[in-house]
């Protein structure tokens, strides 16, 4: 039997699992208990040697901006600056949450995300069974961030952001010349009508001042302070 080239995507919403190829969709509700549900979503023989692409809810994670202290430039320093980060501000811990980094750097801020580790096994097993190639594993906002960046323009100097409101959950991310400045993720409800207060309070006493913005929107449009500007893009 040959083997299958095919792309599948994985993703796990706030209520069900969803598994698309290039000509079949599945969804498999998960109760709230998204790791012992997987093992039920059902996969054809056609799945076996496919690439297998996971993108995870961003209800699911925890997000940061590492901004490294000095003095902090083993790998090990870092593992244990971003272990004591998360402890702090998200109250999770290795080895129930598996820690993760955008860049292996210290000249620049680091997106660090959390995910629980049973879930990220889960997902490992679901390959393994079906024979799958994991091509990566991301949460919703990184793999919109990935997609959209080309989109991505605002003058030097200026501050970025990208919102990404998807199934109930807004998160938003903000940067300058390219470096991690503040990461959120929340309940879309009433985060939608703060997101503008939220960007003012994280530029405030920055250079330049938040009158100096550009937010790409995806899935959502937005109140924003004076003086932003807003770059409605597809929903993501």
């Amino acid at each position: 039997m040959s083997r299958s080239t095919a792309d599948w995507q994985l993703r796990l919403e706030g209520d069900a699992w969803l598994l698309r190829g290039a000509a079949a969709a599945q969804r498999l509700a998960h109760e709230g208990a998204p790791d012992k549900a997987l093992a039920q979503l059902q996969g054809g023989g056609e799945m076996r040697g496919g690439r297998l692409h996971v993108v995870l809810g961003d209800g699911w994670l925890r997000y940061l901006v590492l901004n490294w202290p000095r003095g902090v430039r083993r790998g090990e320093e870092r593992r244990a600056f971003m272990a004591h980060r998360f402890r702090e501000v998200h109250g999770v811990a290795e080895p129930d949450w598996t820690l993760a980094l955008d860049r292996d750097v210290v000249d620049f801020p680091a997106l660090a995300c959390a995910v629980p580790a049973a879930l990220l096994e889960a997902v490992r097993e679901f390959a393994r069974v079906r024979g799958l190639r994991l091509a990566g594993v991301t949460g919703d906002f990184a793999d919109a961030f990935n997609r959209l960046q080309g989109r991505f323009d605002e003058p030097e100097g200026c501050f970025g952001a990208l919102a990404l409101a998807r199934a109930g959950r807004l998160t938003v991310g903000l940067w300058r010349d390219g470096a991690w400045q503040a990461v959120r993720s929340q309940p879309l409800g009433g985060g939608a009508a703060g997101l503008g207060a939220m960007l003012e309070a994280w530029c405030a006493g920055r250079t330049p001042a938040a009158q100096a913005g550009v937010l790409y929107a995806a899935g959502h449009a937005f109140a924003l302070p004076a003086g932003w500007r807003q770059v409605p893009l597809e929903a993501a």
